[in-house]
């Protein structure tokens, strides 16, 4: 009987074993990110599929575009036909242009789009997955809703973020428990309530706020796929309600799990900015071009904190010009040479102010803060041109007054 218990102990080994051995069996994907996803998820997709999605979005979140882009290619090798590969290549794409405000891989982008509407028809109506399918459909149409509205084609844009919204509603009845629909329907509470509390022509929605609020912390903290963007989304509502310590609490919850987040770290800074934490804004933005240093935008955002600082004007112009120098597109170009334009009449240099803001007014004819302001300067500038030829005339003429006037010194008669 000396060796039952050491046989006991082998017997509950096995036992164990066997019971671990459908967990076990999902060891075999390679996650990349440093994260242990389970893949267990309440939309029943395969737990191979689900973890490789969570994986490869986490790859994003960290700013590992590249290695983002292969783990959905991967994903596609595997599952060829589930549209997870194209949508999320998709959702990349836009991350790299949304960061660095540009369009610069637009090709690849509708590549992927027209790619992902493929995979959808090829599934047509499939009872399979059906919460998981209208889920990546409301991801591909909201995804490009937001491009479209990039690109000032509102209505078509508004048409397609209606689409995206009854997408996930039926998300929401066929799987309750999947919270990161809440994330979508926290926004659509919130900001239909914020546009139209400040639009007078568009009818009353009722405060929503609380409730999207709620919503997108909800998402954050118990969804599968976004938390992060849910921890931005949630800083940027607190930061509408002006409530700058909530705004601040909101975003360093994404900034300790993802700090080398360009959208996180902009985040902050702008928060700072309008908080009137000048310095600490401009720390963060800088931070932004040490670990960053191929993100341009940055510039423009450190410009704006010192504008508003109203300390670093020099400085100011400074990071404009270096923004200006990549060459952003005309839209932006224009923002940028309005800022200069402004920081030179701060400094009194009015000949450059007006080059400036005549130069933003040509880019963008149609916005018509440029062109007042440069209006404004013109005549602030003939203003000063005036009152200093005044006094350089007051000058000349008591100068003139001074000369001829007698010394009062009596003349000495000469003497023989």
């Amino acid at each position: 009987m000396k060796h039952a218990a050491p046989r006991l102990r082998r017997i509950a080994l096995l036992v164990a074993v066997v019971m671990a051995l459908p967990a076990t069996s999902f060891a075999g994907p390679r996650l990349y990110s440093g994260k242990t996803f389970t893949g267990e998820n309440p939309v029943g997709v395969d737990r191979h599929l689900f973890a490789r999605t969570q994986d490869a979005l986490e790859l994003m979140y960290q700013r590992r575009y590249d290695e983002s882009l292969q783990a959905f290619e991967r994903i596609g090798v595997d599952y060829p036909e589930s549209p997870v590969q194209s949508v999320g290549r998709a959702v990349v794409y836009q991350a790299r242009m949304f960061e660095n405000f540009d369009y610069a891989y637009d090709r690849q982008y509708k590549q992927e789009y027209a790619d992902s509407e493929r995979l959808f028809r090829a599934l047509g109506r499939s009872p399979d997955n059906k919460a998981w399918v209208y889920f990546l459909q409301a991801v591909h149409v909201g995804l490009d809703a937001m491009y479209l509205v990039r690109h000032r084609e509102y209505v078509s844009g508004l048409n397609k973020a209606w689409d995206a919204l009854e997408k996930i509603q039926k998300v929401e009845k066929l799987a309750p428990e999947f919270k990161d629909v809440q994330f979508a329907l926290g926004l659509y509470n919130f900001w239909r309530t914020a546009i139209t509390e400040q639009t007078d022509y568009l009818p009353s929605f009722g405060d929503h706020k609380a409730e999207g609020l709620a919503q997108i912390l909800e998402a954050r903290d118990h969804g599968f796929l976004a938390p992060a963007p849910a921890g931005l989304a949630l800083a940027y509502s607190y930061m509408e309600n002006k409530d700058w310590t909530k705004a601040t609490e909101s975003i360093q919850w994404v900034q300790k799990r993802y700090p080398t987040n360009v959208m996180s770290e902009m985040t902050a800074g702008r928060i700072h900015r309008l908080a009137k934490r000048y310095d600490e804004a401009e720390e963060v933005l800088l931070g932004i071009t040490r670990f960053a240093p191929d993100n341009d935008r940055v510039w423009f955002h450190i410009g704006e904190t010192r504008y508003r600082s109203r300390k670093k004007n020099r400085g100011a112009f400074e990071a404009y010009e270096r923004y200006l120098a990549t060459d952003p597109i005309d839209e932006y170009k224009a923002h940028t040479y309005y800022r200069m334009g402004l920081v030179k009449r701060r400094l009194r240099e009015y000949d450059q102010s007006i080059a400036m803001l005549q130069k933003a007014v040509d880019l963008s004819p149609k916005w018509k803060s440029p062109a007042t302001k440069l209006a404004q300067v013109k005549e602030e500038q003939q203003r000063r041109e005036e009152r200093r030829s005044k006094k350089k005339a007051k000058a000349r003429s008591e100068a003139k007054k001074a000369s001829s006037k007698p010394t009062g010194v009596k003349a000495v008669p000469e003497t023989e």
